[in-house]
């Protein structure tokens, strides 16, 4: 967002109303305000343009320049009686609007937002950040189609806007759609390189698309650039738990937990690497953390039994594979654990009906499928 110069126009007006002394004050304050911001300094641009105000408190450029100011030093709730000013100025000033919008954003007074949003995208229906506020509280409130409607519209407005183009992409993976999520990164890559958020968004796409050393290699940059955050460390974690190597994977997931200690996918993927590693007890206690945090998750569900069976219980487990069976959301891979269970139970009939079951379904590894056909040849009558 750019600070705004004063008027020409306004610059004379005030020079005709003055008293032959030189420019009114309002305009020397409101100048080193803006040579302030040069030099980076919003502290003093914030106190020049309070005493542009009190020459002048109803021009809503001071009002806009200031409010931004504050905003660049987080100091929202200031900001935005700045702006409503502003707004109450100048309500036809879709800028205005938008900044306040982005000033509520910021205090995650989402509807308020959204509102000054819109007021703004009313006065012009082409205003790119407006339309990419609104797509940004989308994403916030996984409103998937309203996240890609907006990021659609402002990067077809401005191909070459960075912040649309990722939010474009997000949409793209939260669709499902990880092929056109994938395009849409590879293809903003010549508009920011290095740009950290679209190289974690590679990292994560690539994961979700299985080319896990790819993801590796965009996320191990994302954290060199600049952003290291748990959801980094993550997607690390567990593209290295896809590969096989569970130390780097554990490595990983416990930096992500470091940084966030409720994130229940970490906890999970950690549980997951224990289980490969046969750390039975370690294991249990990771996804039971992951699953007071993510309750009813079926897949965490999914780890609680196997460990169970992997444990010596395969009565229990098996009581909680026929439960997880039965809800819509189960993973295909159920029946066949359950299945091994009814095996290791001595329940050969329960276990070739789950065998077939799996058979039937399953879509993933062919090995499984041959390993459970040997198993059920083996079983039958």
């Amino acid at each position: 967002m750019k600070y705004r110069a004063i008027a020409l126009l306004m610059l004379l007006a005030l020079l005709i109303a003055g008293t032959g002394c030189g420019p009114d004050k309002s305009v020397k304050y409101y100048n080193l305000g803006l040579d302030a911001v040069k030099r980076d300094d919003y502290e003093e641009a914030i106190r020049l343009w309070k005493e542009s105000l009190a020459h002048r408190p109803d021009d809503p450029a001071t009002r806009y320049n200031l409010g931004l100011a504050l905003m660049n030093v987080k100091r929202y709730a200031e900001a935005e009686e700045q702006l409503r000013e502003a707004v109450a100025l100048d309500p036809l000033d879709h800028e205005s609007q938008q900044l306040l919008g982005k000033c509520f954003e910021e205090q995650a007074k989402l509807t308020e937002a959204k509102r000054a949003y819109e007021r703004s995208l009313n006065l012009k229906p082409t205003h790119v950040p407006s339309l990419l506020g609104l797509a940004s509280i989308a994403l916030m409130e996984d409103r998937n189609k309203t996240l890609e409607e907006y990021a659609t519209r402002a990067a077809e407005l401005d191909p070459n806007n960075i912040e649309a183009n990722l939010l474009l992409a997000e949409a793209y993976y939260r669709g499902g759609d990880f092929n056109a999520a994938y395009g849409q990164l590879t293809s903003a890559q010549r508009l920011a390189a290095s740009n950290p958020r679209l190289l974690f968004l590679l990292g994560k796409v690539s994961y979700a698309r299985r080319m896990y050393e790819d993801a590796i290699e965009y996320l191990d940059a994302a954290r060199t650039l600049g952003a290291p955050s748990d959801e980094t460390f993550l997607y690390l974690g567990l593209s290295a738990l896809a590969l096989g190597n569970t130390a780097e994977a554990e490595k990983n997931l416990r930096l992500a937990l470091y940084r966030n200690n409720e994130n229940a996918s970490a906890w999970k993927g950690l549980g997951e690497a224990y289980l490969k590693d046969r750390k039975w007890s370690d294991a249990s206690e990771a996804i039971n953390t992951a699953a007071r945090l993510l309750p009813g998750d079926p897949e965490i569900a999914l780890d609680d039994a196997i460990i169970s069976l992997e444990q010596g219980d395969p009565a229990g487990a098996a009581e909680k594979l026929e439960n997880l069976r039965r809800r819509s959301d189960a993973p295909r891979i159920t029946d066949y654990y359950l299945a091994h269970a009814y095996l290791r139970a001595g329940k050969e009939a329960e276990a070739r009906a789950a065998f077939g079951r799996f058979i039937e379904t399953w879509e993933g590894d062919g090995a499984l499928v041959e390993e459970s056909k040997t198993i059920l040849k083996r079983l039958a009558p």
